[in-house]
């Protein structure tokens, strides 16, 4: 057989070699596109999954839709080819998950030379995020002095409810949720059926009114510990009766305007000795026992109870049953403010030194025996919390009737339990204190959470100061924005996870 010339077979090794390049071609293309895809796919995706946990992260607290767009929007910016046709986030019923969808389409480059419908490729990606609550005791430690009266009263309820509603997630209880609610004024109330906790087991000399529940500091630095009363019990708050210097005429006598007769004490409560004068006397203090009731929005009040505010409920996981006592909260006129010592009672309720104490409190939740736990271990899957809120620095009143300066939980001023007679030193002796606490409390591992309320630049330092860190403080310039700040401490306490 005649052999083929060699430049013949050149040329046919060419012309394969330039048919091969056009499939070859168009497989390097595909690939392109395909890769193309799948890098958008994978953007896409992460871009969701982004959204939906920055959604659920607001669940209950505000607008989850918008911040999922935002979330989206800031991790995904369409381009390359890539147009978006649709996002989608939706809250479930129970608004404690929120499922987020995209999709849209990468143009092609190569594959659409395959006929029309490969000019885009379709991609989609959805996520779910669900919003729950961390094993948590929580202590609700509430300033509800006189200054709290009108809007700051009634924006300052609205706010630790959206707190509670957020963390329950519209669940009514929670196994792993228990949370006290702690009144405080410049005493605390820890109920009149605690004589158990008072010295000597009874509280003597409020005939013939009784004891509401309120208690003074403890001395010798106990007012900054968690020492359950068993060791360390507690003096009834007391205020004195000024009937008898009234009726001595020790703090003179009234003759101008036809008014006749001793100037009043500012407690002048009690059946004798008589005083005679033609000036109407302060209404009595309430008798009542009802927390509902124990309450005084008004400064001319003058039994033992005076300053004496509503009372605490210790732990508890029925979430409408906290929901009626921040409802219920009302603000206690005399004696001042006195951080200090809510903070220690909102400790109080969250101490394991205090399990199986509380039982039934005055607005009839129960904390069950086993709590307070003991403090959460660096794995352990719980953690003790206080929010705390004040609208004013820690000070004592004077309502303006002799003798000087309110009784509060370290008397009266004039007594110098603090080391002090001056209101100003006497503020700032308060202010250490607190500090101390303060430092107490998150060395045994509970977070702190502060708000203040157009308070001072010195108060302000204080609760920041006070706070876990500097994301554990806020600052309220007006009762408005008080919600702002109890949202997002719920949001900050939701614990997220994806789903899908």
């Amino acid at each position: 057989m005649m052999a083929r010339p060699r430049h013949l077979r050149r040329g046919n090794v060419a012309l394969g070699a330039a048919l091969l390049l056009v499939p070859m071609a168009m497989l390097a293309g595909i690939g392109i596109d395909f890769g193309r895809a799948w890098l958008a796919q994978d953007r896409l995706g992460q871009a969701v999954d982004a959204a939906a946990l920055a959604g659920a992260r607001v669940l209950g607290a505000r607008d989850a839709g918008a911040d999922a767009r935002m979330y989206f929007n800031a991790n995904f910016v369409p381009g390359g080819g890539f147009a978006l046709d649709s996002f989608s986030a939706s809250a479930s019923a129970g608004g404690d998950t929120l499922s987020v969808s995209a999709a849209g389409r990468i143009h092609t480059s190569f594959l659409q030379l395959a006929g029309p419908r490969w000019a885009t490729l379709p991609l989609s990606a959805s996520a779910t995020a669900r919003r729950t609550t961390i094993g948590m005791e929580l202590a609700l430690v509430l300033d509800v002095t006189g200054s709290m009266a009108g809007t700051s009263m009634t924006q300052m309820r609205l706010a630790a409810a959206d707190l509670v509603n957020i963390l329950y997630g519209g669940q009514s209880s929670l196994d792993t949720l228990y949370i006290s609610v702690v009144p405080y004024t410049a005493t605390v109330n820890l109920g009149s059926g605690r004589t158990d906790w008072l010295v000597g087991g009874a509280a003597t000399g409020f005939a013939p009114f009784r004891w509401r529940g309120c208690v003074e500091a403890r001395t010798g630095g106990e007012d900054q510990t968690e020492t359950p009363p068993a060791v360390m019990p507690f003096q009834p708050f007391l205020y004195p009766s000024t009937r008898a210097q009234t009726a001595a005429n020790a703090f003179g006598t009234r003759t101008t305007r036809g008014l006749v007769g001793p100037v009043f004490g500012d407690a002048d409560w009690g059946t004798t000795p008589a005083i005679t004068s033609n000036e109407a006397p302060d209404p009595d203090d309430t008798d009542s026992l009802d927390p509902r009731d124990s309450w005084t929005n008004n400064n001319a009040r003058k039994g033992p109870n005076v300053g004496c505010g509503q009372p605490v409920a210790g732990l508890s996981n029925d979430r409408d049953q906290i929901l009626a006592i921040i409802a219920a909260l009302q603000p206690t006129n005399r004696g001042g403010t006195m951080g200090n010592v809510g903070l220690q009672a909102g400790w109080f309720t969250l101490s394991p030194r205090w399990r199986g104490l509380w039982g039934t409190s005055p607005w009839g939740t129960v904390t069950p025996p086993g709590l307070p736990l003991d403090y959460p271990g660096p794995r352990d899957f719980m953690t003790k919390v206080i929010v705390m809120m004040t609208d004013g620095d820690n000070n004592w009143f004077d309502y303006g009737r002799p003798p000087a300066h309110d009784y509060t939980a370290y008397g009266r001023l004039g007594e110098g339990r603090l080391g002090t007679t001056n209101g100003g030193t006497a503020r700032t002796r308060i202010d250490d204190r607190m500090l101390t606490l303060c430092t107490n409390i998150k060395a045994r591992g509970i977070r702190i959470y502060t708000i203040t309320l157009g308070t001072s630049t010195s108060t302000r330092s204080l609760y920041q100061q006070c706070a876990t860190g500097p994301g554990y403080y806020f600052h309220a310039p007006t009762a408005s924005d008080l919600r702002s700040a109890f949202r997002e401490i719920g949001t900050q306490l939701g614990n997220l996870r994806l789903e899908q």
